[in-house]
């Protein structure tokens, strides 16, 4: 089963999130600020994590840095609502994936996670 971190201080879209992933089989982390993402991935793994840019404190960027430093096997993906294209830019040469631009359909999340390899790395180790 592949592992989603999802982290998006609006809680409706990490909800949204959230069910999509696991009616589609995936298990789900959930994060509410860059800072708290770091925490509760502290000792736990993942294979991919949705990122939104515009986030209180460390922004998403910040945030991906970091995790991509502990984590850079995972797939990164950056969600933004803003047009903030400088950011966004860093955080594609930073190693993003890719940035869904926010209201995004379910089309589209579908289609990044069919886009990753199904390897479960996350699975094999505890968390």
């Amino acid at each position: 089963m592949m592992k989603v971190l999802v982290v998006d201080d609006q809680e409706d879209i990490c909800e949204f999130l959230r069910d999509l992933l696991e009616l589609h089989g995936c298990g789900v982390i959930t994060a509410f600020s860059g800072e708290e993402a770091l925490k509760v991935t502290k000792n736990r793994l993942y294979d991919a994590a949705f990122i939104d840019v515009c986030l209180p404190g460390m922004d998403g960027v910040e945030t991906m840095k970091i995790l991509r430093e502990r984590r850079p096997e995972a797939r990164y993906v950056l969600m933004t609502g803003a047009n903030i294209e400088d950011r966004v830019d860093e955080g594609i040469e930073d190693g993003a994936e890719t940035c869904l631009q926010k209201p995004f359909h379910i089309n589209e999340i579908l289609s990044v996670i069919g886009a990753f390899p199904e390897s479960g790395a996350a699975d094999s180790h505890p968390g």
